[in-house]
């Protein structure tokens, strides 16, 4: 039994590395193959179902929650999990549950937490839908701070800022994301848009 439960953790190890690698390289139909047969060979792992939920965006949007939602039933202790899990629901307009996630998350995160950028976003998302514009603008703007490359968390401070009037504002903090970004050409188009609008209003 020793050697066959060492067997399989080194299967499901090689599987998941193998999944992040094709998430990362775009490979998303190679992946969605892989995961297909994953999720059936280790259907009690969490990363597994994470990151099957999040291949889903592309070929099964219907089912991502589902899958996100078993995720964290499967671990709900893991704020690594519960915040990539929230923004899969997030994404899918299941704020309440992405709020629950974000919530367990702030309880659990350490302080030198790999995915703070991811969880600042977060809370300055699900913040700006409930109004708390104080709050939102600082954390979306401290997940920008901690990761200049990651160009969602650039777009959704940017969004966050035109919607409130403050078109160069938000035109400012896409120039800024180009220098930083390796995609440039959407997020240029975005601050030539946001630039002209200021200009216009």
């Amino acid at each position: 039994m020793k050697l066959r439960g060492r067997k399989q953790s080194k299967e499901l190890a090689a599987t998941i590395d193998r999944s992040r690698n094709l998430l990362v390289t775009g490979q998303h139909r190679q992946n969605f193959e892989l995961l297909e047969k994953a999720v059936d060979q280790f259907p009690e792992d969490a990363e597994i179902r994470l990151l099957y939920a999040t291949v889903l965006l592309e070929f099964r949007p219907d089912d991502v929650a589902s899958e996100a939602k078993k995720a964290i039933e499967l671990d709900p202790d893991s704020p690594s999990i519960l915040v990539r899990a929230g923004s899969l629901l997030l994404n899918r307009g299941d704020r309440e549950a992405a709020r629950s996630c974000v919530a367990r998350a702030n309880e659990l995160a350490p302080s030198d937490f790999p995915l703070m950028a991811g969880l600042d976003n977060l809370n300055g998302l699900l913040a700006a839908f409930s109004g708390d514009d104080d709050f939102a603008e600082a954390k979306l703007r401290s997940a920008v701070d901690k990761e200049r490359t990651n160009e969602p968390f650039a777009r959704n401070l940017a969004v966050f800022l035109a919607e409130r009037g403050r078109l160069q504002e938000g035109a400012e903090v896409l120039d800024e994301a180009i220098k930083h970004v390796e995609k440039k050409d959407e997020i240029e188009r975005m601050r030539d848009r946001m630039a002209a609008e200021a200009a216009n209003s």
